[in-house]
């Protein structure tokens, strides 16, 4: 009897240890500040898998609550159809509401951060020139619109770049000094060996940052595919890209179908280029990626496109959806030229100096 007193009493004392979390429990608070979304579902997601939801809870009186225990910390999420927050799981009780987040050293360190890498004045001041450029009547309207926005982003990432900064040499070796690399890393205007040289004296916490490693991945691409290099052939559904342009001047153009700057570098550009240079040696290729939805509703976009933009010139859509991580490319419009050797000519161009680097190579 005494001994199955003390196994009763050991496991009473264990379930009150679990019950009481210990060190490493967390709570997640959150608060919507009304009762609005009463009844609505709210998602807990670790940023590391975000197709999977760690857990789920009902909205009642405008508030919710997660709970459980985080051996190391962790970037989450706090989802619903209307409201979204990002936060660091760790150990303690995490207040969470639109735009805000707090009760936790990490959490409170990353609300600071994130105060101070307000750029609403920009993002206002962007907002103007935004129907200037997409409502330009000429090229030259549009250009100069869109090198106004690009001087505002300029002014934008040096902000968070200084803020970063200052948040990564106080918090090296936690994930917040993660979140921070991370931010400098997608906003700082670096070479593979660049970035690849701040992280080798890097703690492993930031190294291994996944966003990190995919940045570092992308650059890596940029620099096997920079000027001077080899072109990279790519395989499409019809056909392949060196099956096109081998031993030619080619200007390769990444678009889509809803990319509305793509449509206007074809319109403007790319269009009057190929009816100008077609029988003087270059071929122009439009390659599709990143176009949204099946198969069938990919190719009819892009069918539409090139019959709405007067497309004539010869096109390669990408059949593996790989084509842009190959070449390292993170937004599109992404125009390459590339010599007769199949050597890289130039890349990144845009409006005028598309023609003048046609001139030269031809």
């Amino acid at each position: 009897m005494k001994k199955l007193t003390q196994i009763i009493c050991s496991v009473a004392l264990m379930t009150a240890m679990a019950s009481c979390g210990g060190k490493n429990q967390f709570t997640v608070k959150g608060d919507l500040g009304g009762e609005s979304l009463d009844g609505s579902m709210v998602y807990l997601v670790d940023m590391s898998n975000p197709n999977e939801a760690v857990d789920s809870v009902v909205v009642a009186g405008g508030r919710f609550e997660f709970s459980g225990t985080v051996d190391e910390s962790w970037l989450g999420v706090v989802a619903s159809e209307v409201f979204n927050q990002q936060f660091i799981v760790e150990p303690g009780v995490i207040t969470v509401a639109p735009g805000q987040i707090g009760g936790t050293p990490l959490n409170d360190s990353l609300q600071a951060m994130n105060a101070s890498l307000d750029v609403s004045d920009l993002e206002v001041e962007m907002q103007t020139y935004m129907p200037l450029y997409y409502n330009a009547p000429d090229a030259a309207s549009r250009a100069e619109a869109e090198r106004v926005l690009d001087s505002l982003e300029a002014v934008g990432n040096a902000r968070i770049q200084e803020a970063c900064w200052r948040l990564y040499r106080n918090n090296g070796d936690n994930l917040l000094g993660a979140i921070a690399m991370e931010s400098i890393a997608q906003t700082g205007d670096f070479t593979y060996a660049q970035l690849d040289s701040i992280l080798r004296d890097a703690s492993p916490r930031v190294r291994n940052h996944a966003p990190v490693q995919q940045k570092l991945a992308q650059l890596k691409a940029v620099d096997a595919t920079s000027v001077g290099k080899r072109y990279t052939d790519i395989v499409g559904v019809n056909g392949r890209l060196s099956d096109l342009i081998d031993g030619k001047v080619a200007l390769v153009d990444f678009w889509a179908s809803w990319c509305g700057p793509c449509r206007n570098e074809i319109k403007d550009n790319l269009v009057p280029l190929w009816a100008k240079y077609k029988d003087k040696g270059l071929v122009i290729v439009g390659l599709n990626v990143w176009e949204r939805g099946d198969r069938a509703k990919r190719e009819a976009a892009h069918r539409k496109a090139m019959d709405d933009l007067g497309i004539a010139y010869p096109q390669l859509v990408d059949s593996t959806r790989t084509a842009t991580d190959t070449y390292g490319v993170r937004g599109i419009p992404q125009i390459l030229l590339i010599g007769k050797d199949g050597t890289i000519l130039a890349r990144d161009l845009r409006g005028a100096a598309i023609e003048e680097a046609i001139v030269k190579a031809l």
